[in-house]
Parts: C-alpha cells; structure tokens; sequence
C-alpha cells in the first residue's frame, strides 16, 4: 500500500477533472519550489441509461476549526513538503474526536450545473493561490511517483472491492492556514458509502 503522508506547502495553481475519478486538484510547492498535486475526491462517475450520474459525499467543513486532539499541533510543527505519517501524526475519523460526525452533510458530487464540493474548495484555493499569508496542508496517501497525494478522504468502512485498502489512523483531510491569524478551516471527506462505525 502507499505510504500515508502530510503535505505542506503554498497553493500556485488548480486544476480539475471530471472522468470516473472526479477530483479538484490543487498544485502546491514546498519551501524549495517542488510541486505536489493534490487530488481531492469530489464525487465519482457511474453511468445509468446513458445518463452521466455523480454520486453523494459526506462532508465536514468549518471554517474556524479546533478539535480536542492534538493533530494541529502537531501538523504544524511539520516541515515543509512531505512527512511520513506515524500514530503521533495522523487522522482517524472514528477513533479521534476530530469532529460530530452527525455534523457531516450529505453534498451532491455534481450535475450539469454545479459542483458542490468544489465551490467550497474553490474559495479558499483562490484565496490562498500565490499568497504568502496562506499556506495548505493535507493528510492521503502518496503517489507511487511520489509528485502528489490522493486519498484525501476516509480511508476504512469502505465496501466491496475498496475494503482491501482500510487502514485505522490512515485518513485523509485537507486543512487551509492563514498564517496572519493563525485561523485554520478544515474538510473532512466520505463518501456515502463508507461507513464511521467502528465495529464495521
């Protein structure tokens, strides 16, 4: 399996895609200018009768986050770029109390006319795109060519042919810092499929 990992870094660029995969991607350097792409899920594509379908996702997002755990700081005691994560540095939807998962919204992915998830992405990207006074962090799962991350999302309670790729302590989450105030906004990513027990 891939190596489970922290990205920080700044924001210079973002891209999309909208195939099977369907994800927002944000292009971020670390300190020495190295580019990472971060590929956020923001639904996924199935086809009904010739009709394009995006399937729901559970999401949690606040924009002045704190939590009981400890994870911000120690994130940002991180370097800049990538760090291997270990079980002092990592995120747990079920097992950490990160957040009241009875506080996640079910989001569409999106139709011919709106994507849901990524219109709030979208506001802190541009805000943070080319600015010193921002920075972003996520938590996934590295690229095997080690240029990016994906698995931004829950990673266990998954079903069928993904179970095989659950891990406890292995979640993904995207965090935006605004180094002036020191304010962090914080997304949490499911899909809707996937399930916060943790007996499952």
């Amino acid at each position: 399996m891939e190596k489970y990992v922290m990205f920080r870094g700044k924001i210079v660029d973002k891209w999309y895609d909208f195939d099977k995969r369907a994800h927002y991607h944000i292009v971020a350097v670390d300190k020495n200018g190295k580019k990472y792409d971060l590929a956020i899920n923001i639904g996924s594509i199935y086809e009904k009768k010739n009709e394009i379908i995006s399937s729901n996702l559970k999401v949690y997002y606040r924009k002045n986050y704190f939590c009981e755990e400890s994870v911000i700081s120690k994130m940002l005691l991180q370097k800049s770029g990538i760090t291997e994560c270990n079980e002092n540095l990592c995120l747990d939807y079920v097992r950490m109390k990160l957040f009241s998962h009875n506080k996640m919204i079910q989001m569409k992915g999106f139709d011919e006319k709106h994507v849901y998830l990524t219109g709030i992405i979208e506001k802190y990207v541009e805000k943070a795109k080319n600015n010193e006074n921002y920075e972003v962090f996520a938590f996934g799962r590295l690229y095997a060519n080690g240029k990016g991350l994906h698995d931004i999302h829950l990673n266990q309670g998954s079903t069928d042919k993904f179970r095989k790729n659950d891990a406890k302590y292995s979640d993904g989450g995207l965090f935006f810092r605004n180094r002036k105030s020191n304010r962090i906004t914080a997304i949490f990513i499911a899909f809707i499929t996937q399930s916060l027990d943790e007996s499952f």
